[in-house]
């Protein structure tokens, strides 16, 4: 039996060919959400079927998986920035404080990046206060 290429788990029944990126995984039933169904004519090149929209949909369950499997607080960036605005610091002044970069923390409040649990406690314990 053919093992999936995502979760490593055995296919059972007819394995899914997705295409990730650039990449074209064989997959089982579960996975094949992650990506694009790819479907193979004989004698023709694969031909891949995937809309911007189909993507974006991808990406942003990931995320939603990744962060509800992680435990993560869906409004945390916001919460960041209006503690640290009642402390009356700036990004660069927490981002030292943290000994963090500031892109970093901007990321963070703009919910475009899940911060690390050691960055998470860094600024529960700076905010403490304000949180």
């Amino acid at each position: 039996m053919a093992e999936c290429e995502i979760c490593g788990a055995e296919i059972r029944g007819k394995a899914h060919y997705v295409s990730i990126g650039t990449t074209k995984l064989r997959v089982c039933d579960a996975c094949a959400r992650y990506g694009t169904v790819v479907v193979e004519e004989e004698g023709k090149k694969a031909k891949i079927w995937h809309s911007r929209e189909t993507k974006a949909k991808i990406y942003e369950q990931m995320d939603h998986e990744i962060e509800e499997e992680q435990g993560f607080d869906v409004d945390y960036g916001r919460k960041v920035r209006v503690a640290r605005e009642k402390a009356g610091l700036k990004q660069d002044e927490l981002a030292k404080k943290i000994k963090e970069k500031q892109s970093v923390l901007r990321k963070i409040e703009n919910d475009e990046m899940i911060p690390s649990e050691e960055v998470t406690r860094k600024i529960k314990r700076a905010l403490k206060p304000f949180i």
